[in-house]
């Protein structure tokens, strides 16, 4: 029988082709168990070749603080602009507080606490993670932040304990749309993992809201972005966008790709210094930064 012949009856009846004279013998295939070994060695060698904690810990100018757990500080003198928004010290963001939450008196700036997080998603509920919590204090005439970072879930634990006392200490809690999503985010994150947060939450005061209420006329939306770009005139640079945070996260998680760690740690400060400059705002509004709170305090002093 030809070979001509024999390679067509093969193909008719789906057999392997017949291999030409002196061709050598192919190679036998590896086992499932020859490649899961290899690939186990292969997946070693790439956990080996990953960035540690020590080495994000550097790359952040932070130190461990936990496994798992990297924590930065930061100080920041007052007087301090923000944009086009000078924060004068701790009495004018004290009164802020005071002018937007409608107080009697004056609170102790030593107080305060200027609360963010960076999550995995804005759904909120069990499946949403904080893997950044920022954390900014008045001390004296600074203002200190304090941000902690996980680089694996198994550092949530150590992460929360440290937030506790932050709460614990505070007097009055300043975020922005934290009433609704980042205080019961890290309740319950807190939850499931057996603890409470704080047994009795300071008072806490959404400059969301204060926003809505007092700043913002004629405004495309109320977003942060929004007011800092309206109110504070303060336009970020080389920023990170906040929708591109949970994926930059992701993205040391999946590929130990640590070049984005840095650019979410300055979103985060840029976030908690906004705050402040916010109240600093509501403290003291001229017509420029803040037109629709200038003429109701107008129409509400006596002829």
């Amino acid at each position: 029988m030809s070979a001509d012949l024999r390679t067509r009856l093969a193909r008719l009846h789906g057999r392997p082709l017949p291999l030409p004279p002196g061709t050598p013998a192919e190679a036998p295939r590896p086992s499932l168990a020859e490649r899961i070994a290899r690939l186990r060695v292969r997946a070693a060698e790439i956990e080996a070749a990953a960035p540690t904690d020590g080495d994000v810990a550097r790359l952040v100018g932070g130190h461990i603080a936990a496994p798992m757990l990297i924590a930065v500080a930061r100080s920041y003198p007052l007087p301090l602009v923000h944009g086009r928004t000078p924060i004068a010290g701790a009495r004018e963001l004290a009164e802020g507080v005071r002018l937007s939450a409608a107080l009697d008196a004056r609170p102790d700036s030593a107080g305060l606490l200027f609360l963010d997080t960076e999550t995995t998603g804005l759904a909120g509920g069990t499946g949403t993670l904080a893997f950044l919590v920022g954390a900014a204090r008045v001390r004296g005439e600074a203002i200190e932040v304090t941000q902690l970072l996980l680089t694996g879930f198994g550092g949530e634990a150590a992460l929360l304990e440290r937030v506790q006392p932050l709460l614990e200490r505070a007097t009055h809690l300043v975020t922005f749309n934290g009433k609704s999503f980042d205080l019961p985010l890290l309740r319950t994150r807190a939850r499931l993992a057996g603890r409470s947060l704080a047994a009795d939450e300071p008072a806490h005061l959404d400059l969301l809201h204060v926003t809505r209420r007092r700043l913002r006329e004629g405004w495309a939306d109320c977003r942060l972005r929004t007011a800092e770009e309206e109110a504070l005139g303060f336009n970020r640079k080389d920023d990170l966008p906040g929708a591109e945070v949970p994926a930059a996260w992701q993205r040391w998680l999946q590929r130990r790709d640590p070049a984005l760690l840095p650019k979410i740690l300055d979103h985060n400060r840029e976030d908690l210094l906004s705050l402040a400059a916010l109240l600093a705002v509501l403290a003291g509004p001229t017509e420029r930064e803040a037109p629709l709170l200038t003429r109701l305090r107008s129409a509400a002093q006596p002829a």
